[in-house]
């Protein structure tokens, strides 16, 4: 679907400015908003004063990085994931009618290698995720959109719903 393509435009446009993130700003240019006919919805939010909100500004947020903190697997992630890494704006997702964030990011320099897909209800606070790491055995050049080339770990509990919205998010062609 789109929604991926534009989640990795984003990734992309992301790696291209994460210098400016490592110094504590985020990118000025985010991905383009996905049309309100598509399912699930996604909206652009705008919580910050450049108007968008990325992984890293919701890890320096009390409630999330203390869901982040309590998820389960979010001890075995790197250090660039706890710290909201290279990202796109995080969406508005509507999943069986409740509205979640999502948060995307990769790993700095290296976004094909490792990638986070986070899920956050800000009213229940519950958290899930997906996080994806090349296979030592794939090519450096293997298709990111092949789940065959990478280990899952997944993050949290997240349903059968959450868990197709985020592996589709993932690698889903166009």
């Amino acid at each position: 679907m789109r929604h991926r393509s534009i989640v990795v435009l984003g990734l992309l446009l992301a790696c291209t400015a994460c210098s400016q993130q490592h110094e504590g700003n985020a990118p000025t240019s985010g991905a383009p908003s996905a049309p309100s006919t598509a399912a699930p919805a996604l909206a652009t939010t705008s919580s910050t004063p450049s108007g968008l909100t990325y992984l890293y500004d919701l890890m320096q947020r009390p409630d999330f990085s203390t869901a982040f903190a309590a998820l389960s697997g979010a001890d075995q992630l790197p250090a660039w994931a706890k710290q909201g890494g290279v990202a796109t704006p995080a969406q508005q997702v509507v999943l069986d009618g409740h509205t979640l964030l999502l948060a995307a990011a990769c790993k700095p320099h290296d976004c094909p290698s490792e990638r986070i897909l986070i899920l956050y209800d800000e009213s229940t606070h519950a958290m899930s995720g997906l996080f994806a790491r090349r296979k030592p055995s794939a090519a450096n050049d293997a298709d990111s959109n092949d789940p065959a080339n990478d280990d899952l770990l997944w993050l949290g509990s997240p349903d059968q719903r959450s868990k197709q919205l985020l592996h589709h998010m993932l690698y889903s062609p166009n």
